[in-house]
This record gives C-alpha cells, sequence and structure tokens, in this order.
C-alpha cells in the first residue's frame, strides 16, 4: 500500500495481524497518530510509515519486547512531535532507526549499557584439519556463528532535538570501539543557518 494516495488514519486493528511480518506504508496522505496497537505485532520485521502526514508522539510501544524481530523501523518525514521514547535503546533488534525530518523535541535519551545490542547469526563455517595443501577433512554439519550486534543507521536530523549526545552514542559507533556497528549516525550538530550554536552537541 506504499506509493499511494491513500489517506485517513492508521487503523488500530493492525495490531491484531499477529503474523503480519511487513508493513509498508510510506509516501501516502495518511494522517493521524502512529497506533500504539503496533506493539502486539508479534511477528513484524519491517515497518515503514515515512512520507506521510503523521503527528503525534512516537509510542513507547514500538521499541518494547513484544516486537522481538523488528528490524527495520522507518518513522520519518511525518509530523511527529514530543520527545523520543526513553526506551527507544530497549528494541530487541533493531537495526535501522530513521526519525529525521519530523518535529520532535526534547534531548536525546542515553543509551543504557547492554542496549541496541542483540545476538545474531553470522558466517557459516566448517572445522577443518588439513593433512596437507590439498587435502582437509571437514566437520559435518556446518556451524553458525553467534555474535553480539548492534544497531547500524540512527537518523535523528532535523528536528526540534536539543541538548548533548551524550557519550553512550558513540560507544556504539563503528569507529570507536571493537564490535561497535552505528555506522551511520545524524544529527543537528552543526550551527543553525542563522547562526548561532548547533542545536545538538557532543559531550
Amino acid at each position: 500500500a506504499s506509493f499511494n494516495t491513500l489517506t485517513g488514519t492508521i487503523p488500530d486493528t493492525f495490531g491484531s495481524l499477529a503474523n503480519l511480518q511487513e508493513l509498508e506504508l510510506q509516501s501516502n496522505q495518511l494522517t493521524g497518530r502512529i497506533p500504539s496497537q503496533f506493539g502486539q505485532m508479534a511477528q513484524i520485521d519491517f515497518i515503514s510509515v515515512e512520507n506521510n502526514q503523521l503527528t503525534g508522539p512516537i509510542p513507547t510501544e514500538l521499541f518494547g519486547i513484544n516486537l522481538a524481530g523488528l528490524r527495520i523501523l522507518y518513522l520519518n518525514n511525518n509530523q511527529l512531535s514530543s520527545a523520543i521514547p526513553n526506551n527507544y535503546g530497549s528494541a530487541p533488534r533493531l537495526k535501522d532507526l530513521w526519525l529525521n525530518d519530523n518535529q520532535l523535541t526534547g534531548t536525546l535519551p542515553i543509551i543504557a549499557e547492554g542496549e541496541f545490542l542483540f545476538l545474531g547469526m553470522s558466517y557459516e563455517f566448517q572445522l577443518c584439519n588439513c593433512l596437507c595443501s590439498f587435502l582437509c577433512i571437514c566437520s559435518n554439519p556446518s556451524f553458525l556463528l553467534l555474535l553480539p550486534l548492534q544497531i547500524e543507521e540512527l537518523l535523528l536530523n532535523n528536528n526540534d532535538i536539543t541538548g548533548i549526545v551524550d557519550e553512550s552514542v558513540c560507544l556504539i559507533r563503528n569507529n570507536t570501539i571493537l564490535g561497535g556497528q552505528l555506522g551511520v549516525f545524524h544529527a543537528d550538530c552543526q550551527p543553525p543557518p542563522g547562526g548561532g550554536e548547533p542545536q545538538i552537541q557532543s559531550s
């Protein structure tokens, strides 16, 4: 239902779609609030409601343990207001979180130790015993290695967020510490066009 001219509000009944894995409503003319019932879609993996006219706060339920499989959440380019929920770092498997180009206010919540961190499957490998350069005996079956994974994209720019970016965000950057995977982080850290201090500063 994306890239159409759908109007009206998003029905609360979406929350009853227990087996739904992807919800794509982006680039329409939807209004009203994001239903808190989204937090009941236990199998959801991908939610995109970007490029609409949605208003109101971001439901805290989007970052709850009920959405254990949610990896992608695109809420950008709407008219969402209020502060970013304090539990935004509690999302069990979130990799991409786009909140940019809204009307969000307040400060960026601190990421507690262990948040935005989960175990995920990495590459497949086999244990091999090589007798010489051309003869190797490998184990069967092969193995999947579980490694700690983190959020990779966090977009917050073009909002009205103020204050300081806490160092807890820096600690998950992919160029800061070994194992960090946050490679894309956008925030309003530049001075506004009319001059003055940046809306967001680094700690």
